[in-house]
């Protein structure tokens, strides 16, 4: 698991070195680096309890009788006996129903401890709180050195050379130079140096040679430096002042690269300046405890060496700092991942020659890949191209069926022409001769009927012969609500309505200018095909729903006749075919239905609309100029 962990560490740096990497070689460099973190796996589940600690923290606890201080030591630091010691005598009288324990631990366990919420308060240097603060880490009081007038400008870093080392005068000569300092997570021993290392280069981590890290005091990084184990050093500010007061060592031996002038900083340093440590409590305290904490700390006066505590101080600059260079302080890094971190270009470079070759071994099968894909999709574009061609051909067979039913239609309609007016004369003259022996309302009924509707397949046959012979008809105004009842009846006569409802919205009267009989043959039409729609129900059961409706557009008003039905779900494909001169799903159907409903709608000006009902069914609209009333145009 902690393989793993910190292999997604590493392509992550990956990722910001060369954003256009391949998954590929991210994930070969994770494997091939991976190995050199093995040491590191304690680290990892501290950065896990640290996320379960943030999630705990803000759970209401109980609060605590003994409250635990964690402190930077190490045996030359004496920030202990030079503060700590009655800034504790301070917080006992102020809270004495409270226990204070302190716990002194080194730089990096003093983080991890603060991380953890090990200890309840902790003295932290500004960069790692701006690293606890997102957790709910609550900043009390920043210390007041007398090294500095300004406690947001007190603490920084100090590059450190052989005295007699010409070779190294500026911050400029330290590039590729052997360096000693605290540790990677030490934010004024290493982060602050880097940060004044990025004035001058982009990479700040590569700027220096090889790194050696001594995780206890500033005196071993000096003996490196005399003993030219390394070249430069780098100490925290006033720490190499601490070890000339002390006798460690000879100030004549050592001096300070890079050197910066600040009249307000007693202490040599290097780089910029950054807050003091800061005196800070974990989010799960109490506010009461904080504040109490707080006042406690702020009213305590300075100690004998000069040291207190006072308000905060600004940490912009801090969080800039430390968002630039990505400083995670939980994170131990061992000699190896060191040397990953600073050759990381060139081992990128011997992945990417690796990945390349591997990717060289598929190119012949990626172009076989390609290569089959065309195929595939010149097969498909070939079947695209037949299945156009079946469908042409399709709508030539029926526009050829339609031209020869018109050709039939009007043969029929020519000799169907005697035969009706034999039919009509025959009922006539048996109404006479049963007139004359006495009235039979039932009979008389039955030769009116015949009468009616033989006289009406003469008027089908005259109007199919006028359109074979492309002769028009004048229209007159008619009310469509007339023939719309008129066509209700005909379909009601000559259909089984069983299980089927119908619904009417009709308003008194809709003139329209056509001719009735073409109108009738449509609504008739329009019926009969919801009909059928209906019988395809599973239950052969339905609603058919007939409304008109006036409406008008920016240049005409019109009527909506429109013919609904809730039968089964007309696909996309049926849809399409509405479209068509001649296609019929019925069995007993020529498909003629649409074909002439289409030429009475544009012989009338109107047009015929489709819709699709929802869950299933289709509205059939005809949209028809209106027109004025009869005694109105006489009036005219």
């Amino acid at each position: 698991m902690a393989h793993t962990q910190h292999g997604l560490l590493l392509r992550n740096r990956l990722r910001k070195v060369l954003p256009g990497a391949s998954a590929l070689v991210c994930a070969l460099i994770m494997g091939f680096v991976s190995p050199s973190f093995a040491q590191t796996a304690e680290d990892v589940e501290d950065a896990a309890d640290y996320l379960e600690a943030s999630s705990e923290a803000r759970k209401p606890a109980r609060q605590p009788a003994t409250l635990r201080v964690g402190v930077y030591y190490s045996p030359l630091f004496t920030f202990r006996t030079d503060l700590m010691d009655v800034t504790i005598e301070r917080l006992k009288n102020a809270m004495p129903e409270y226990a204070f324990q302190v716990v002194p631990l080194s730089e990096f366990d003093l983080t991890v401890a603060a991380v953890k919420h090990e200890v309840d308060l902790f003295v932290v240097t500004s960069g790692l709180y701006t690293y606890l603060e997102t957790s709910g880490a609550t900043a009390l009081a920043v210390r007041k050195s007398p090294q500095s007038q300004d406690p947001g400008k007190a603490m920084g870093a100090v590059f450190i050379a052989r005295a007699d080392d010409a070779g190294i005068t500026s911050t400029s000569d330290l590039r590729s130079k052997r360096v000693a300092a605290l540790s990677p997570q030490s934010f004024a021993g290493w982060i602050v140096a880097l940060g004044e290392i990025s004035n001058i280069t982009q990479y700040p981590k590569n700027y220096f040679g090889k790194a050696y890290f001594k995780d206890k005091s500033g005196m071993p990084i000096v003996e490196a430096v005399l003993n030219k184990e390394v070249d430069f050093g780098i100490l925290r500010t006033c720490e190499f002042e601490s070890l000339v007061a002390r006798g460690l060592v000879a100030p004549n031996t050592i001096k300070v690269v890079g050197k910066k002038s600040e009249d307000t900083f007693a202490c040599l340093r290097s780089t910029d300046l950054y807050p003091d440590l800061i005196f800070a409590a974990r989010a799960s305290l109490s506010p009461d405890i904080k504040r109490r904490l707080s006042a406690a700390l702020l009213s305590m006066p300075m100690s004998e060496s000069g040291y207190g505590w006072t308000v905060g101080a600004n940490l912009s600059e801090t969080r800039h700092l430390v968002e630039r260079l990505g400083y995670s302080p939980t994170v131990r890094m061992t000699g190896s991942s060191v040397m990953i971190d600073r050759y990381k270009y060139a081992l990128l470079i011997g992945v990417l020659l690796l990945a390349a070759a591997v990717l060289y071994s598929f190119a012949v099968s990626r172009t076989v890949a390609r290569r089959t894909k065309k195929l595939v999709e010149v097969i498909d574009e070939k079947s695209e191209l037949e299945k156009t061609a079946r469908i042409d051909r399709e709508r030539l067979s029926q526009l050829e069926r339609a031209g020869f039913v018109s050709e039939i239609s009007s043969m029929i309609a020519h000799e169907l022409r005697q035969p009706v007016a034999s039919l009509i004369n025959y009922a006539d003259g048996l109404s006479l001769y049963l007139g004359g022996r006495g009235k039979d309302p039932v009979i008389d009924e039955a030769t009116r009927e015949i009468t009616k509707q033989a006289e009406r397949v003469a008027s089908i046959v005259d109007r199919v012969r006028a359109y074979a012979k492309n002769r028009e008809k004048a229209h007159q105004s008619v009310d469509l609500c007339d023939i719309v009842k008129h066509a209700f009846g005909s379909f009601r006569s000559g259909s089984d309505l069983t299980g089927v409802r119908i619904l009417s919205s009709l308003p008194p009267e809709a003139f329209v200018s056509g001719d009735a009989l073409e109108l009738e043959l449509l609504v008739v039409n329009c019926l009969k095909n919801a009909l059928s729609a209906i019988r395809k129900n599973p239950d052969g059961k339905g609603e058919i729903h007939i409304s008109l409706t006036s409406e008008s557009s920016t240049t005409t008003a019109f009527w909506r006749l429109k013919v609904q039905d809730n039968g089964p779900a007309v696909s996309d494909e049926q849809f399409r075919t509405l479209a068509r001169p001649v296609a019929s799903e019925k069995i007993e159907g020529l498909g003629l239905g649409l074909s002439i409903s289409r030429t009475i709608a544009e012989r009338h000006a109107a047009r015929l609309e489709f819709t699709r009902n929802q869950p299933g069914g289709l509205s059939v609209s005809l949209c028809i100029p209106a027109a004025d009333q009869p005694h109105e145009e006489q009036t005219a």
